[in-house]
């Protein structure tokens, strides 16, 4: 009897012991999780304490260059965010101490680097106030400078031939400050600049490396073009207002690239003083004899070219061939930035005298007098209209 009593209950003690190995194994597995939660925790702080240092180190141009990339890599339509519309324009001192007169951003962001640019001795900057034929003289120069090869021009843009010095690399087509810095040392660059001469690259000015090609367009002509361009780019540039608002803007220098007057002056006295190394040429001699132009600049540049090259560069660069090749390309660009291309286009008429449609009588009057005051003594002068 009392043998039976104290034989143990075995399924009892299976049950009771199979709930306490459930119970350690469940504390084991919480542990495990909770373990697993607190390195894969430190892992994510850890790595974005490393992402924050990297940004943090990064230069303004690159996160904007960085930014625009992950937007083209997302499909983002449009790069608004990144390229903010233009605040007021305003005087940005620079570390040499000359003033950068913008509202846009990103031309600010890379005006240090500007500055710092390792030159090269075959460099050619294209140097214009913009809208005074830029995009022309850039075509002009790189089929000049590549032999007449119109079959490889017309696969890939302008912007991808010949980067913008104080823009930053945006994909799919913008080639920027990045783009200049990494250019292939075998390749030739063709730099297209809106900067004032006191703010190109120390080499450029004062080691006197590379070339400098200038287009200088009459002013009447320029504001009305560039009064267009701020409409059609008002997402990035500041609201332009009226013609007459956009006029006294432009007349004062407060306006995106500052005075139009010193910008021109300046180019032209250093050309005065350095005529084998910066050729000054005017948007109304190119459009009066664009042949002289080409053999002129192929001269300057040391490139001999045949007679038949400097007519497929004469035809190529009509302005019919221009608008039909160049608008489309540059549209890819410009859509990504907001602007507006359903209404106008990058190249509009490129003509010689279409102030004349714009100006009333009294501006006419207004702008000729402070023309006359500005230029006096100087030595240059413009055509306003061809015959």
């Amino acid at each position: 009897m009392f043998c039976v009593f104290f034989l143990p209950d075995y399924k009892s003690l299976f049950i009771h012991l199979f709930h306490v190995a459930l119970t350690a194994v469940s504390i084991s597995v919480l542990k495990i999780k909770t373990m697993l939660g607190l390195i894969v925790t430190s892992l994510v702080l850890v790595a974005v304490v490393i992402l924050y240092n990297a940004l943090k180190s990064m230069r303004k141009c690159d996160l904007l260059s960085l930014g625009s990339k992950i937007m083209h890599k997302t499909n983002t339509t449009r790069l608004i965010t990144l390229f903010p519309k233009s605040t007021k324009c305003r005087g940005v001192k620079a570390s040499n101490g000359h003033t950068l007169f913008v509202g846009n951003p990103m031309f600010v962001s890379t005006l240090e680097e500007v500055l710092k640019l390792k030159a090269r001795d075959d460099d050619v900057f294209i140097a214009t106030y913009p809208k005074a034929g830029t995009t022309w003289m850039q075509q002009l120069v790189w089929l000049i400078c590549n032999d007449a090869d119109i079959e490889t021009s017309r696969k890939t843009s302008i912007p991808e031939r010949s980067p913008f010095l104080e823009a930053v690399d945006a994909p799919p087509v913008l080639r920027g400050i990045q783009s200049v810095e990494n250019w292939p040392i075998n390749k030739q660059r063709i730099i297209k600049t809106h900067y004032p001469f006191d703010l190109l690259p120390e080499e450029v000015r004062t080691n006197r490396k590379g070339k400098i090609i200038y287009v200088a367009r009459n002013p009447k002509d320029l504001c009305v073009s560039y009064y267009f361009f701020h409409k059609m780019g008002n997402k990035i540039f500041e609201n332009p207002g009226t013609w007459s608002e956009f006029l006294s803007k432009f007349s004062s220098g407060n306006i995106e690239a500052g005075s139009w007057f010193d910008h021109n002056l300046k180019y032209w006295k250093e050309f005065q003083k350095d005529k084998e190394r910066i050729y000054f040429v005017t948007y109304e001699s190119l459009k009066k004899d664009l042949k002289s132009e080409v053999k002129a600049i192929s001269k300057f540049l040391d490139k001999e070219l045949t007679n038949q090259q400097v007519q497929d560069i004469i035809q190529e660069c009509s302005f019919d061939t221009m608008s039909k090749n160049i608008n489309p390309a540059l549209a890819k660009v410009g859509r990504r930035l907001g602007m507006n291309f359903s209404q106008f286009k990058f190249m509009r008429k490129g003509q010689v005298g279409d102030w004349k449609n714009y100006f009333t009588l009294n501006q006419n009057i207004v702008f000729d007098h402070l023309y006359e005051e500005k230029m006096e003594g100087t030595g240059l002068d413009f055509l306003f209209e061809l015959e």
